[in-house]
């Protein structure tokens, strides 16, 4: 997000000047220079945070979404737990059926009775070779009931250790994610607060600037009084200082104060900007994605929500496709996948179009996407930015570190 400098015009006058104003020649605590500079940076260093807190809350996401997963195929495995115990139960009732009714049929003897009841030797031999048989295999399924108790078993355990596992990392997310957020709710009031000072300093010194100047031109005309030719021609020439004094430019700097509202526009106020945007890059009704982006301005920031009234980054943008008619998934690597698989995804920003997605992620890399935005037009786009912050607008230009590259997802 661009912060806009506030110019600050101050005219100076002699001190004969200033105790006509009446206005106290003392000094700000921060001079509004200084103060915007220390905007600027804590600006900067809180989307900072807030990147880092949209990345933490992604990696949470797809941890939890693990998580459930694992959690699925558990439920599973005890399902064909359940099934294979009954597949054992049922072999079990069948081996002891058969080694019932073979110990019924030859009693104690059943090997003896085997071989002397043969009626001659190849007789004997398949007899021998079939009570053989059976005893291989009721042993394979004794071993084979073994077997698969012993993988089904091991298999739960192996999940359970996964399970627990997963939910110790989805633990450490949480807290990984409620530290960031933190750090992004102080950053966001110690930039609240250095901006208020900074406004209150800017109104503060164009005050200063009008009633210097309202000085200027109580002396100019004081001066004009003398009614003497001379006095008068010099008056002309003072007329002129008048010109000179139509500092009322330098009041202009009551425009460079107004530039106040050009800074409060870092928190929603390069909306402002951007709404500059509205008109040239789109209708005024809401007929297209850009158009639907940019009226959700101002709305808060929350992360995981899709609107109406409250966005994350890759929100915004589901909300504003799915309302003409086309559904994308809710995450920035996700709908950063989608453009790349079609195609679409340029680095060259000359490239993009209004309605185009734009995306950044860690080292630039589209395979780390951290944040996502919608593009309007000249240089800049619409992006549900941060917490304390909400949906604004901001120029790409600004905030070119870790940027990706765009395009449309269509």
């Amino acid at each position: 997000m661009q912060l806009k400098r506030a110019r600050i015009a101050v005219t100076l006058f002699a001190s004969a000047s200033l105790a006509l104003s009446g206005v106290p020649a003392t000094a700000f605590a921060d001079d509004p220079a200084d103060l915007q500079s220390k905007v600027n940076d804590a600006y900067s260093t809180l989307m900072t945070y807030s990147n880092e807190l949209e990345a933490a809350n992604n990696e949470l996401y797809q941890l939890q979404s693990d998580l459930e997963s694992v959690q699925a195929e558990i439920q599973q495995t005890e399902a064909d737990i359940e099934e294979k115990q009954q597949e054992l139960e049922q072999g079990q009732a069948e081996l002891s059926q058969r080694l019932a009714e073979t110990y019924k049929q030859n009693s104690s003897n059943s090997t003896l009775s085997v071989v002397l009841g043969a009626s001659d030797f190849e007789e004997l031999l398949s007899r021998v070779y079939y009570a053989n048989s059976m005893a291989n295999r009721d042993a394979e399924l004794i071993d084979q009931v073994k077997q698969t108790q012993q993988e089904l078993e091991q298999k739960k355990s192996d999940l359970a250790t996964q399970e627990q596992e997963q939910q110790q990392l989805v633990s450490d997310q949480q807290q990984k994610t409620e530290d960031i957020q933190s750090k992004v709710s102080e950053q966001q009031s110690y930039y609240n607060s250095l901006d208020s000072e900074l406004q209150t300093a800017l109104a503060e010194e164009a005050a200063r600037a009008a009633a210097e100047q309202a000085a200027a031109e109580e002396a100019a005309n004081n001066n004009q009084g003398g009614g003497s030719d001379n006095g008068n021609s010099n008056n002309d020439n003072g007329g002129s200082d008048d010109n000179g004094g139509s500092n009322d430019n330098g009041g202009g700097s009551n425009n460079g104060g107004s530039n106040n509202n050009g800074g409060s526009s870092n928190n929603g106020g390069s909306s402002g900007g951007g709404g500059s945007n509205n008109n040239t890059d789109s209708g005024n009704a809401p007929s297209s994605v850009v158009d639907i982006a940019l009226a959700q301005v101002g709305k808060p920031y929350i992360f995981g929500t899709e609107g109406p009234d409250t966005f994350d980054c890759s929100g915004l943008v589901q909300y504003s496709y799915k309302q003409v008619g086309i559904s994308l998934p809710h995450s920035s690597q996700a709908q950063c996948n989608l453009v790349k698989n079609k195609g679409h995804l340029v680095t060259n920003t000359s490239y993009l179009s209004p309605g185009d997605l734009v995306f950044w992620g860690y080292g630039g890399s589209s395979s780390s996407i951290y944040h996502v935005g919608i593009y309007i037009g000249g240089g800049r786009y619409v992006h549900a930015s941060s917490p304390g912050v909400g949906v604004i607008t901001s120029s790409l230009s600004s905030n070119s570190r870790n940027f990706v590259g765009g395009g449309s997802p269509v």
